[in-house]
């Protein structure tokens, strides 16, 4: 039977993540060998994932952005952080993508891509008028070759262990008289290191997410399986369309992230209520932790235990 786990050497730290302290900053800089970071960074309604690996890579998934904050910036300014090593984009929205002109200005090009090319050109870029669309519109047809799994960063072997699977659903497919499209055709990513694993679902809902396991069940089984701790980044920003119960029951996360920046009436309460918890030395049992107190949700794992900090 699931319990809620323990969370080993946490400290709830206050303050917004803008006014970080020097000692954070260079735990950052130096979390290589055998610690790995996950960041999701408080851009209203948006999701926005860094991601540093145990060998020092930096991934990133999904570009949001507030007109006052770029993350890419910050972490670039904050971090040191100069070149990315995996974008992925989950579903080309603009809470999703807007923030993919500093990216690249800040970062270059990163140096593999993921995104659903399955869809028309009108949903990936949209009429092409704004700054966000004409980038993507410019990434998508550069990147066109494909990666060898030796170069992958997402290569256990080249990422200091972090084992990942990465699936989404082909635009157009009929399900039982329904057809994918829209949310349902996000790129849904699993990360699992030193047994905590993060979910990264995108904006999918139910029907997407349905035969999304029941085509990619194999993929993703193994990582829930061989997993401690569950991490899942509610979907759709924890809104009631984005809620499935086959999704909390396969996953049965101890917590959940909600990336959004509406009031809790936005929010499916089952996201707040569902998880096991996660236990912090003070014995305090949470259940879901949120960036729509303006603030931004950080975990920190290594191979003694992992640390989650909410700035508020």
């Amino acid at each position: 039977m699931y319990k809620p786990v323990e969370i080993y050497g946490a400290s709830r730290i206050f303050g917004r993540f803008t006014r970080e302290s020097a000692s954070m900053q260079r735990t950052v800089h130096n979390m290589t060998d055998h610690t790995l970071t996950f960041t999701l960074w408080d851009v209203g309604h948006g999701v926005s994932i860094w991601i540093r690996t145990p060998n020092g890579s930096n991934h990133w998934i999904d570009l949001g952005r507030t007109p006052e904050f770029s993350p890419s910036e910050h972490v670039r300014r904050a971090y040191g952080v100069s070149e990315i090593d995996c974008l992925v984009i989950s579903h080309p929205d603009k809470d999703h993508l807007e923030d993919l002109p500093q990216f690249k200005a800040t970062f270059g090009d990163p140096s593999v891509l993921h995104r659903n090319k399955s869809l028309p050109a009108t949903d990936m870029f949209g009429q092409r008028t704004l700054q966000y669309q004409r980038d993507f519109a410019d990434l998508h047809h550069r990147y066109t070759g494909s990666v060898c799994w030796d170069d992958s960063p997402t290569n256990p072997e080249r990422n200091g262990g972090v084992r990942y699977a990465i699936r989404s659903l082909d635009h157009g497919i009929r399900v039982n008289g329904a057809t994918i499209e829209g949310n349902d055709t996000s790129i849904v990513v699993m990360l699992l290191y030193e047994g905590v694993l993060f979910v990264c679902p995108g904006d999918i809902e139910p029907l997407g997410w349905q035969e999304l396991w029941r085509r990619y069940e194999s993929r993703f089984r193994p990582l829930i399986e061989d997993a401690d701790c569950r991490l899942l980044v509610a979907p759709h920003h924890g809104r009631r369309s984005g809620y499935c119960k086959d999704m909390m029951d396969a996953i049965q996360p101890h917590a959940t992230f909600i990336s959004d920046v509406w009031g809790a009436s936005e929010t499916h309460p089952a996201f707040r209520s569902d998880p096991l918890g996660v236990r912090s030395p003070s014995g305090e049992i949470v259940r879901y932790y949120t960036t729509k107190r303006g603030g931004r949700v950080q975990v920190i794992v290594s191979s003694t235990g992992f640390n989650i900090d909410q700035y508020d």
